[in-house]
């Protein structure tokens, strides 16, 4: 049985949490927040009988019978808590970005190293059977290469701080983090980034709104327009597909017939397209990453073993999303 401390009581550690819930081989035995009212609504929604409660993560972490922590506070207050859980002696998962500088981030790796306890991010795109069929897909050379996986996307998160910054560094951080992750899995090492960044809402802190090119060193792109500073429940056109020189990927079944047997509450789909109308259908069960993820964690952490994504993975994803808004603020191209 591992025995969970959650820091951090809000959206995102509810969502874990929900997860954890289905996990045999787990339980919330304690968690702190900021704030009493939302550490206490945590607890009794989800943890364990006699849950203990605090608003000092440093005091929660004083109890033994804590063996591994959710880090699940903004990005900013991340290296704080991971680094203080490791000196805990607790196994660490850490919502993701790692952390708002890379300097944070290889101090939470370090800190981990040294008291010889297991770091692992909240990369959850790992264990989606949707991007692990997109990548297989597209290593197969289904498309041929070089490949360009093309994304954009606009919304606006409902807390602030996801708009600072300095707090949660906007979309290209935030919310591409998942991106740069896979795309270093699918495509290789990153080249170069180039960017374009700019400020649609006057109350975000920085820059909401971007265009960005990362080249990798294999000659495959990946480009994203995304935006946070749009007018609350105005739409947005959506895009995210690959293309390359045998024609392209799309997300979802969308050829003219479904394959014998295909069912879309059970299944989902690639569909590739290419010369002369060729159409290919790439199916995959679906399955819910956050579940998966959860089982994952919990059962490498109570063997003291590795998780899937280490905190090397975590810091090469940030160094990437750094240099993306670094690109975007100079408008100059960034060698990696």
């Amino acid at each position: 049985m591992l025995n969970i401390g959650f820091i951090g009581c809000g959206g995102i550690a509810r969502h874990h949490a929900t997860r954890l819930a289905q996990v045999g081989g787990a339980r919330i035995v304690a968690c702190a927040d900021a704030s009493s009212a939302a550490a206490k609504s945590f607890a009794a929604d989800f943890g364990h009988k006699g849950a203990e409660v605090f608003t000092d993560h440093r005091q929660m972490l004083r109890l033994d019978a804590v063996d591994a922590v959710w880090v699940c506070t903004p990005t900013f207050l991340h290296a704080a808590a991971v680094i203080d859980a490791a000196r805990a002696g607790k196994h660490v998962f850490c919502e993701k970005p790692m952390a708002m500088k890379g300097g944070d981030a290889k101090r939470m790796v370090a800190a981990c190293d040294k008291a010889g306890v297991r770091l692992t991010i909240g990369f959850v795109r790992r264990f989606c059977p949707q991007w692990g069929k997109m990548k297989q897909i597209v290593q197969a050379g289904t498309l041929g290469a070089p490949v360009i996986w093309r994304f954009a996307a606009g919304g606006r998160p409902a807390n602030p701080w996801f708009r600072d910054e300095h707090k949660g560094g906007g979309p290209l951080l935030d919310g591409a983090i998942h991106n740069y992750d896979f795309a270093l899995q699918m495509l290789g090492p990153a080249a170069s980034v180039q960017a374009s960044s700019t400020q649609f809402d006057k109350t975000s802190v920085g820059s909401d709104t971007a265009s960005v090119i990362i080249t990798f060193a294999s000659g495959a792109q990946h480009t994203l327009i995304w935006t946070w500073g749009m007018a609350p429940g105005a739409p947005a056109a959506s895009l995210n597909d690959l293309i390359g020189p045998k024609g392209s990927l799309q997300f979802g079944m969308t050829a003219g017939t479904a394959p014998k047997g295909f069912d879309a509450k059970t299944r989902g789909a690639f569909t590739f397209k290419g010369q002369g109308g060729k159409e290919r259908v790439f199916p995959y069960k679906l399955r819910d990453m956050f579940l998966d993820q959860a089982k994952h964690v919990v059962a490498r952490f109570d063997k003291g073993e590795q998780p899937l994504v280490t905190g090397a993975d975590g810091l090469a994803g940030l160094d990437l999303g750094l240099a993306v808004l670094k690109a975007g603020i100079t408008r100059r191209t960034i060698t990696l």
